[in-house]
């Protein structure tokens, strides 16, 4: 096939290789195929007919953003966590909400999803995918991310949902046990990631794992060794999200202690981590991803990010549930940048700049997530040779102009409203501020209809025994 290009020209690129985000004015950006080919002003261009030109006055360009942690499958469900604390999570969505969908659910679900974080500026994702509840279950939830044609890492969770919803004692009927799971995820692996490297193929395979608090040390060791049997590329966990109110080791420690840390670890949130832990990961590479809005709302700690990155850890943000906030990456950024200067004011001076810059946020969800996922060699920055993710601000509005600061813009003054164009893996995936190639109406049919009924049929269940379960997992977390 000949090749394509793309020409983007005349934009200011924040392609986040200058420590302080300097940004380069009035730049071009040419693509070719998947690829950055060339950046700067007065680009050499192909003369093949193949070539698309985007006018970037008036735009700023950046590396997509990365989204570390999030269960996509949860799309159908928006807003339904809001007023919810973890245990309310726990308990009523994850047991009884997990068990209603049908692999249609889970398809259209993970396809929206998907497509809403592109809308987003979001071009890279870990799904952490604890939904499965039957081989179908996940053969829909692939399919999903596919078809959106989004970057990512899709992690099979090992999660039973109770086969009868809020009813955690029926899974003794249930077939698709833990070694059933194993099984269906090497088959997943084998069908749909025979080249699980992300310079080869857009989405990749990895393992979520079961919650920490619910398992034993041994268990929690004994998932992971079963994890990289299946060669995830990846390893997903949900890390010290319960605590008394003062730190306390879990299972970073159960895998320091084991001597099985790595940089294929993702732990998701980790705010109740401990000094040595935090020390753990450090060493081994593995990576920490924040998410500030549920983190805050639901009791799991201030975002450790900032102290974990303090100390030379890989730390990116998530979004973690649309059950709960939107797909807004640019107010994930804010949040957890002013709720860490507020926890670093020092009343005692007098001073015109705070530490954490702006600047920091962006890297932290560009190429901090990139280096979480591994793939920094391929995004997260605009460098020639890297993979072609990018998102085009469009700010000519009453709400960006005028741009004093370009970095500034992006992260405290620009809007989903104002991401004019995506591109990921030198496909044009969002233009002129619209989804390329998604048929709404219908798609916008099947999220309504689905909703309804996942929301119907919830309703109707005796929640006791669910929530006689999760309190006693709770207090015993709490406790410990």
């Amino acid at each position: 096939m000949p090749n394509s290009y793309i020409h983007i020209k005349g934009g200011t690129v924040i392609s986040m290789e200058a420590p302080d985000g300097k940004p380069l004015y009035n730049c071009d950006i040419l693509i070719e195929n998947d690829r950055i080919k060339a950046i700067g002003q007065d680009l050499s261009l192909p003369t093949e007919s193949n070539l698309s030109t985007i006018d970037a006055k008036n735009c700023i360009i950046t590396p997509g953003f990365v989204d570390g942690h999030h269960h996509m499958w949860q799309h159908l469900l928006r807003g339904i966590t809001v007023d919810w604390s973890l245990f309310g999570y726990a308990c009523h969505l994850r047991s009884v909400y997990g068990s209603l969908y049908t692999p249609d659910d889970v398809y259209f679900a993970n396809y929206a999803a998907a497509l809403s974080l592109i809308n987003n500026g979001v071009t890279t994702v870990l799904d952490h995918c604890h939904v499965l509840n039957s081989p179908a279950h996940a053969d829909a939830a692939v399919k999903g991310l596919k078809d959106a044609a989004i970057r990512g890492t899709f992690c099979y969770g090992f999660y039973q949902n109770p086969k009868e919803p809020g009813d955690f004692e029926s899974n003794a009927t249930d077939t698709f046990d833990q070694a059933a799971r194993v099984d269906d995820a090497l088959r997943v692996r084998q069908q749909y990631f025979p080249i699980n490297d992300p310079q080869s193929s857009l989405l990749t395979f990895g393992i979520a794992l079961n919650d920490p608090p619910t398992q034993s040390q041994e268990d929690n060791i004994g998932e992971l060794d079963l994890a990289r049997k299946l060669k995830a590329r990846l390893t997903t966990v949900h890390a010290s999200v319960a605590s008394p109110g003062v730190p306390k080791p879990e299972v970073v420690q159960n895998y320091a202690d084991a001597k099985l840390m790595g940089p294929d670890l993702v732990f998701s949130h980790g705010g109740w981590m401990t000094d040595g832990e935090l020390a753990a990961v450090q060493t081994s590479g593995a990576g920490i991803v924040g998410t500030p809005d549920t983190e805050l709302q639901m009791g799991m700690g201030y975002p450790v990010v900032w102290k974990a990155a303090d100390l030379g850890c890989r730390t990116c943000l998530g979004l973690d549930i649309t059950s709960n906030q939107g797909n807004d990456f640019m107010a994930q950024m804010r949040l957890a940048l002013q709720t860490q200067r507020a926890r670093d004011c020092d009343h005692r001076t007098v001073q015109r700049d705070v530490r954490r810059k702006a600047v920091d946020v962006l890297r932290m969800a560009t190429l901090g997530g990139a280096e979480v996922m591994n793939t920094e060699s391929l995004t997260g920055s605009i460098v020639p040779g890297k993979k072609a993710d990018l998102v085009i601000f469009r700010c000519d509005d009453i709400d960006t102009v005028p741009v004093v600061d370009p970095v500034a813009t992006v992260v405290f003054h620009a809007s989903p409203k104002n991401i004019d164009t995506v591109i990921i893996d030198g496909k044009i995936v969002k233009q002129d501020g619209q989804l390329v190639g998604v048929d709404w109406e219908f798609l916008q049919d099947q999220i309504i209809c689905r909703s309804q009924r996942l929301t119907g049929q919830a309703a109707k269940v005796d929640m006791k025994k669910a929530e006689s379960l999760f309190l006693s997992i709770f207090r015993k977390a709490m406790e410990n």
